[in-house]
């Protein structure tokens, strides 16, 4: 288990190397980046004709006089109908009586404001006037003048850097043209018609809107917007405006991307990337590529095969909710702001046009995405004129890393279920050889007798030819205990018949005898008949036990009183050895044999008395403890030989030497046992700590607790 708890350090060992992984590889797509705001910017270099050169001598530009218009996704129509516009409310532009031009009335002289907005769509500008006025004054039919009513002015410069001015003006509510004034020095007095210049005038509850369409080209790089309201010929007219449309150094500039800008970066072929530049004043000029689709090099659906094999598909659809459990998908649906609007993600803007490449990570407000931006400052004589600025997100390295991180997963879970399945096996070979064991130990008792057989298992594995390998041992060393435990009960029986012909036959020669020499060897011949069948006897007693046992009636007494009462006699029959009696003062109830427990204890005694030392003690105890009677037996001489604690109670074993006098075959101890076995209780010896001599103890159930 310690080694397979290691295996758990493996996906922490992949998560970390897979972070590592994507540490370099962001920091290689930062490098790549920035390589690409290089190439970039070196096309765009000394190109001067690329940036409005009016709005490279201003220093700071002014909200409402300078403009960019913003590209246009589809084209307007002119009808009065505002709707079609996409507005944004940092794009649209308000004037009022703070915009009065040539004039100085206080607000509520003032009755007439506005607001606009412009854009580009193809090669032409498009822009919307919506006029707040008290009183609307069309012009009046076969009227010359053009502005003697309410007007919309329009200043420009023109490719000769000439101020230009044209009026929008109209009878009536519905499509309108422009008139193109005289300039000063001309000989034209009256207004032109200048039909490239098209709207539509709707009149509302609360003025007017105008929507125009002029070509761009009719437009410079500086221009100005205003509107006049007239109420009447003995009224002032009051006009207000993004500049002063009469002098050309008042107007303000007019930037139009340059073509050349869009067809170099467009001309880069770069799809995986959002390119952006912008002039000094940080105004985006043009912009190609999408920043929801811009996931650079590292994009997966480059070199991810779309058609998936069946494998494939069966774990993606497998393993795609536990992913995405613990995984973030990278989604291209995620806020991002138009650079024009961003806020505190400018610095690395701010480094490059000082003159330094720079890098910038970002993290979206919808926390969906990381943005990697890296801008690099464009040169026009020693000057940074602008910046390209190309930005990416992570979402390529994100699914490679999904995707390492997938294979770690898989990884990991093969392993596991591998060492799992092993482990289980282990663990089942394991307990069935545990099973095996305590089924073997079961077989045999305490004494070291085979009391059943062994189940044999029928798996045809190893473990199952084991236990039946074991059974068969068993069940051999079963009939062989069998056979050595019935050799004595069979030899004093067929011994009988043999002794009692020699001792008749030597009945018969005693009478013939007429030597001393012959009734010398009779006497001896007798003498040995006589100990072979003493051993007969004691041979057939433990036969007879067994029978007795069976036989017996049971009964319920004290066996405190038999103990008591037995230890008076030995102190009689074995008067040169001292008895220490220590008798539980209470009935001890065991339901059983009395005569047989008290020859149990006469058989412990005898063999007591047989080792103890001269002058020594025998001490004999009984104690209640529970529901358990305990009798002990301890005599001070020699002691047990090692490992022989339970094998002193088997048949024919004796500790006795062999020149002593008195034949003991080891029957006494093996009929002790059967009477302990007979009333379900244990009997053992074992050496005194100090050695001093042999403790035999007997533990019998009591029928009832004190």
């Amino acid at each position: 288990m310690l080694v397979a708890s290691l295996l758990l350090a493996i996906p922490f060992i992949g998560y970390y190397y897979i972070w590592d992984m994507e540490t370099f590889l962001r920091k290689g797509q930062e490098q790549t980046l920035m390589g690409t705001a290089r190439a970039l910017a070196t096309a765009l270099h000394e190109r001067p004709n690329l940036f409005n050169q009016q709005a490279s001598f201003k220093k700071q530009l002014e909200t409402g006089k300078d403009f960019l218009p913003g590209k246009i996704a589809r084209p307007i129509r002119l009808d009065g109908d505002l709707s079609d516009w996409f507005y944004e409310t940092r794009r649209i532009n308000s004037y009022d009586y703070q915009h009065q031009i040539d004039s100085e009335y206080n607000a509520e002289q003032v009755t007439v404001s506005f607001s606009s907005q412009i854009g580009r769509y193809q090669d032409f500008v498009y822009a919307y006037f919506q006029v707040t006025d008290d009183q609307l004054m069309f012009r009046r039919k076969n009227q010359l003048s053009v502005t003697n009513n309410d007007y919309l002015e329009i200043a420009t410069l023109d490719q000769n850097q000439v101020l230009q001015r044209y009026v929008v003006s109209s009878y009536e509510n519905g499509w309108v043209n422009g008139y193109r004034l005289p300039a000063p020095g001309e000989n034209q007095r009256f207004p032109q018609p200048q039909s490239n210049i098209q709207g539509h005038w709707k009149a509302n509850d609360t003025g007017y809107v105008i929507e125009l369409r002029i070509p761009e080209k009719l437009l410079g790089e500086k221009v100005a917007f205003a509107i006049t309201d007239y109420d009447g010929q003995h009224l002032p007219k009051i006009t207000i405006g993004s500049a002063d449309t009469k002098s050309s150094e008042q107007l303000g500039t007019f930037t139009v991307p340059s073509p050349d800008i869009e067809r170099i970066i467009k001309g880069m072929g770069r799809s995986q990337s959002s390119i952006l530049v912008i002039d000094q004043h940080q105004r985006p000029l043009t912009q190609h590529g999408n920043i929801h689709t811009a996931r650079g090099v590292f994009d997966s659906s480059l070199y991810i095969r779309q058609e998936l094999s069946w494998l494939e598909t069966m774990k993606s659809w497998i393993m795609a909710p536990f992913y995405y459990f613990i995984l973030t998908k990278p989604s291209s649906d995620f806020t991002s702001e138009k650079f024009e609007f961003r806020e505190n993600k400018q610095a690395h803007v701010d480094q490059a046009l000082a003159g330094s490449p720079a890098s910038m990570w970002w993290t979206t407000k919808d926390n969906k995405a990381v943005i990697l931006s890296a801008a690099h400052p464009i040169y026009v004589d020693n000057q940074v004129k602008g910046a390209v600025i190309v930005e990416e997100t992570t979402h390529g390295i994100r699914d490679i890393r999904n995707s390492a991180i997938e294979g770690v997963v898989i990884t990991s879970l093969m392993i596991y279920i591998s060492v799992a399945a092993l482990l289980f096996y282990a663990l089942r070979i394991s307990l069935r050889i545990r099973r095996l064991r305590n089924a073997t130990e079961a077989v045999v008792d305490e004494q070291g007798r085979i009391i059943q057989p062994l189940s044999r298992l029928p798996a045809k594995d190893e473990i199952g030819d084991l236990s039946r390998s074991f059974a068969n041992i068993l069940s051999q060393l079963g009939q062989y205990n069998n056979y050595l435990q019935t050799m004595s009960s069979r030899l004093s029986h067929e011994l009988k018949t043999p002794v009692a012909l020699v001792r008749s036959s030597l009945e018969n020669l005693n009478h013939h005898a007429t030597s001393d020499t012959q009734q010398r060897y009779l006497t001896r011949a007798h003498q040995g008949i006589e100990r072979l069948n003493t051993m007969l006897q004691t041979m057939s007693e433990a036969t007879q036990l067994e029978q007795a046992l069976q036989s017996c009636e049971l009964i319920t007494f004290d066996l405190a009183k038999l103990v008591q009462g037995c230890s008076y006699g030995y102190q009689q029959i074995y008067p040169n050895h001292a008895f220490t009696v220590n008798i539980h003062e209470q009935p001890v109830n065991i339901t059983g044999s009395d005569d047989h427990l008290a020859q149990l204890l006469d058989k412990l005694v005898s063999n007591a008395v047989d080792f103890s030392a001269a002058n020594e003690p025998i001490v004999i105890d009984l104690e209640l403890d529970k529901r358990i009677a305990r009798i002990r037996v301890t005599n001070f001489g020699s002691s047990l030989p090692e490992d022989m604690s339970q094998n002193i109670f088997d048949a024919m074993v004796s500790l006795r030497g062999v020149n002593n006098d008195t034949s003991h075959l080891g029957i006494g101890l093996y009929i002790s046992r059967l009477i302990v076995d007979h009333h379900r209780g244990s009997i053992n010896a074992h050496n005194l700590e100090d050695g001093s001599g042999v403790c035999f103890v007997v533990e019998l159930p009591v029928t009832n607790s004190p």
